[in-house]
């Protein structure tokens, strides 16, 4: 935790980073995702397991493991590209099997599997093949954008619970591989942001939208954007559990055009609260950031993993006109080095942008006239 404060404290003192650094907001460890994938090691394709560093891997694991080594399901062991177990953060899991079958043996295999995992793995909570064009393994957590899925149904629901809530993602759904942090965030947004209840909620890059969804008895109305169908299928799942009659979902790509078009006109008037979380931390482009700042949010949080971006995005904003209020670092978990940055930008009524430009104020030695700042 103390390298993670540090690292924070240089990045804010070296890129002169305005705001209140909060306290790190984290959330008890939870088991987190796993996954058994095929890896070249000294030239040969070997499975290797894959989970939250420095954690022994799980005995039930052990025992998956110890089955497919077995003669009966060799044929189909060859096959497999990977199998990923997607954690509930409650020690429970649904198993995503991406594998090339091709023979009536690969196939019995397969099924055999399932029929290990069902009789003998009670954790297991469903169990489903996936086939993807182009071909290879993928991560649940970072998915290519143009990769297409298609989902074979084993055992059990497509869509897993999150322990300690009411909120359901789809298993090819993005979430991070440790989710006890994420199941809290919606309701600590909702204490740093202390919305109105006429504020209205645009949530983009919103993969299973469950922070969204905590967020909907807060605000007026909920709107998510993302390019995914998994997505799509995550919140259709979570409206109808949950009752939700004020969110709505759009299924496309946050872009200039995006946004002007939603802004465009009476219906989506109001105080607006953004919250943008691009994959990768990717550098939104100065045009989008120029079509948000114009429709005049009342607040924009900006959620990106990339510090060196997180300081680009800062100068951004503030040439956009909106001032730094606060930073939240957010840990996902305490072996995982990466933090994320939650940023809270207000725009600049106060003219403290102006301000720090340095521009002198001449004042009427007869009047007291208000300061005035140049704008920029």
């Amino acid at each position: 935790m103390l390298d993670k404060k540090q690292r924070i404290s240089d990045w804010a003192k070296a890129n002169k980073i305005p705001g209140k650094i909060q306290a790190i907001f984290t959330a008890s460890p939870d088991s987190g995702d796993w996954r058994y994938i095929s890896r070249e090691i000294k030239g040969k394709r070997t499975l290797v397991w894959e989970g939250i560093p420095d954690e022994p891997l799980p005995e039930n694991f052990q025992k998956i493991e110890a089955q497919l080594d077995k003669e009966h399901l060799r044929f189909f062991k060859k096959q497999i590209m990977q199998i990923i177990f997607r954690s509930d953060c409650n020690g429970n899991y649904g198993a995503l099997i991406q594998a090339n079958l091709s023979t009536q043996d690969q196939s019995r295999g397969y099924k055999t599997f399932l029929e290990y995992m069902q009789r003998s793995h009670p954790e297991i909570l469903c169990a489903h093949a996936v086939q993807t064009k182009p071909s290879f393994p993928f991560d649940t957590s970072n998915p290519q954008a143009s990769m297409q899925y298609v989902l074979h149904k084993g055992f059990g629901s497509e869509y897993i619970k999150l322990a300690s809530t009411d909120l359901h993602f789809h298993i090819l759904d993005w979430l991070p591989k440790t989710k006890g942090t994420y199941a809290q965030l919606g309701e600590k947004l909702c204490e740093w942001l202390h919305p109105a209840k006429d504020d209205r909620l645009l949530s983009c890059h919103c993969g299973a939208a469950a922070e969204s969804m905590q967020l909907c008895k807060k605000f007026k109305d909920v709107h998510c954007l993302d390019p995914r169908e998994w997505a799509k299928q995550s919140f259709l799942q979570n409206i109808q559990n949950l009752k939700i009659k004020n969110a709505k979902f759009y299924r496309e790509p946050l872009s200039e055009t995006w946004v002007k078009k939603f802004f465009a006109g009476e219906i989506n008037k109001g105080k607006w609260t953004i919250i943008l979380n691009p994959s990768h931390g990717e550098l939104l482009t100065q045009p989008l950031t120029q079509a948000i700042a114009s429709a005049k949010p009342e607040r924009i949080v900006h959620i990106t993993g990339d510090l060196e971006n997180a300081a680009k995005e800062v100068n951004r904003w503030r040439s956009s006109g909106y001032v730094l209020r606060k930073v939240m670092p957010i840990e996902w978990h305490p072996n995982i080095k990466r933090l994320d940055l939650a940023m809270l930008f207000v725009p600049d009524r106060a003219g403290l942008l102006g301000r720090k430009a340095g521009v002198k104020v001449v004042k009427d030695k007869k009047k007291n006239f208000a300061p005035k700042f140049r704008e920029r």
